[in-house]
């Protein structure tokens, strides 16, 4: 947590040390599904860690994952054809939450890998000392409607401009 503390003291300074630290879990856009579960673990002490399954289906996406948490399993509810990141992401954080956040580090917006933090919520709560906006500006939290991977180019585009970064 304390690089993400000093991140936000100083995001200029810290950017390009924050870049190559260990906080992040770096996804690309071609990541495994089951693969980006295995990443969010690595982060999580054993008995947080997300318990799933995957099963072999006769749909065109060949694959469900199953998530189970408090003895109940529940698929990830993706489309007939595909599987696809921004629906695992999403259902990751439904799993963990309330305990957990999964937050995108929106400093890799508009590459093909995006960066993501996962802390406790009360982690996240103390970093609003900084500010909500200002954590949320450069960590935002995934909720249901989260696009992150499945964003159109012209949807990133508007967005770093609104952000100046373009």
């Amino acid at each position: 947590m304390d690089e993400i503390r000093d991140f936000l003291l100083s995001p200029q300074e810290y950017l390009d040390t924050f870049w190559e630290s260990d906080v992040l879990i770096w996804i690309d856009w071609r990541e495994y599904d089951e693969s980006i579960i295995k990443y969010i673990n690595e982060k999580l002490p054993e008995e947080d860690k997300v318990k799933f399954t995957c099963v072999e289906i006769e749909k065109e996406r060949d694959v469900d994952i199953i998530l189970e948490k408090n003895s109940i399993s529940t698929a990830i509810p993706y489309a007939e054809e595909y599987t696809d990141r921004d629906t695992t992401l999403k259902s990751l954080q439904e799993n963990v939450s309330p305990k957990y956040q999964i937050r995108w580090f929106m400093g890799s917006l508009g590459s093909d890998t995006l960066a993501f933090c996962i802390y406790p919520s009360a982690q996240w709560e103390q970093l609003e000392e900084f500010g909500a906006e200002k954590v949320a500006y450069y960590f935002a939290p995934i909720k249901e409607n989260s696009v992150m991977f499945e964003m159109g180019m012209d949807e990133v585009f508007n967005l770093l401009e609104q952000r100046g970064e373009a």
